[in-house]
């Protein structure tokens, strides 16, 4: 089904005058996520761990376009669980309540075999698994508590669903997350918990500043998304209430949002990656050949149109126009009977 039509669905649950807290908010995807909610009428808690001063000001930012506080930067580390309830109850505080929960940070382990650092292993699965689970706990604590109704959204990674080397610790942490979020399916409706697989997403740098994606490098760029399409999946998500335990998955212009239509995610995904290893190896294969028989055409082509030229600086140029070869000069000679000269 195409993004689009799921996105036509209306809903009854808005984004507009809620309470939303997004965690990994100065990630790109993460940025452009809060100034989209903010514009729907959202007031948001931006969460990361960033000490530098940009959520800060992203947040100003945001304030002065907006005359008024519609959002507030909360440094947190999300390894610690004191640190989230310290985020939910300063997100209450503030605001007067907490509506939604989007668990948007990740961290990216290096190959499992290839890592040197075991800490970035552990930090992956607890940014990408403890960190989604405890927030999501101390988020349906303060619902219960309050008696009040949320929203949950974990944005997970298609490397939950589809196992591959080099995604070990990243994969088993989002596969994790996608069976953490079905299996909460019980807690709504006072917390309906629902999440986000997405491919590839084609944007400028992480979280780590290391560049993911060059449009020259993708492999299998129909799979590729834009942010644009994450953040619209992220709002459809807050406000399709009928999504509770179910978890989306993107590849491209494509989205399935049932369990049993994630097989067809893994054929489209392994169609298009085929086609694109098959076009990569014909490129291999007969690429240098073709640019060098370009090259040679371009040569033959060129050194035809010198020799043309050359043949053609001898040409004069007549009253009519027309292009006639150089003669022998000749002498005028008188061969009219009036005296008159003609020249030949």
């Amino acid at each position: 089904m195409h993004i689009t039509e799921l996105l036509r669905r209306s809903t009854a649950y808005t984004v507009d005058d809620k309470v939303v807290v997004v965690t990994g908010a100065l990630s790109a995807v993460g940025q452009q996520l809060v100034r989209r909610l903010v514009e729907l009428g959202a007031r948001v808690a931006l969460v990361d761990s960033a000490a530098d001063g940009s959520g800060e000001r992203l947040s100003n930012e945001i304030n002065n376009s907006t005359q008024h506080e519609s959002s507030i930067y909360i440094r947190t580390d999300l390894r610690r669980l004191d640190d989230i309830r310290l985020m939910v109850e300063v997100t209450v505080l503030t605001f007067g309540r907490m509506d939604v929960l989007v668990n948007n940070a990740e961290h990216y382990a290096a190959e499992l075999t290839g890592s040197e650092d075991a800490q970035r292993i552990c930090d992956s699965i607890d940014i990408n698994l403890r960190a989604p689970v405890a927030a999501t706990w101390v988020f349906a604590r303060y619902l219960h508590q309050s008696g009040n109704e949320g929203v949950a959204v974990n944005v997970a990674a298609m490397a939950g669903l589809v196992p591959g080397r080099g995604r070990e610790v990243y994969g088993a942490a989002n596969a994790g997350l996608i069976h953490f979020t079905e299996a909460s399916r019980a807690l709504a409706p006072q917390l309906r918990v629902c999440a986000l697989a997405p491919y590839y997403v084609d944007t400028p740098v992480d979280m780590d500043g290391q560049q993911r994606m060059l449009p020259g490098q993708r492999l299998g760029s129909l799979l590729t998304l834009s942010s644009d399409q994450v953040v619209a999946s992220v709002v459809r998500c807050i406000e399709d209430t009928t999504l509770a335990g179910r978890t989306i998955v993107l590849a491209g212009e494509s989205t399935y949002s049932h369990s049993w239509s994630y097989f067809l995610s893994h054929i489209h995904m392994v169609l298009i990656m085929f086609c694109s290893m098959l076009v990569l190896v014909i490129q291999r294969l007969f690429g240098r050949r073709v640019a060098q028989w370009l090259r040679s055409l371009s040569a033959r082509v060129a050194e035809e149109v010198e020799a043309h030229s050359s043949a053609t600086d001898d040409a004069v140029v007549v009253d009519n126009g027309e292009h006639q070869p150089d003669c022998p000069a000749h002498e005028p000679r008188s061969s009219a009977a009036d005296g008159s000269k003609k020249e030949v």
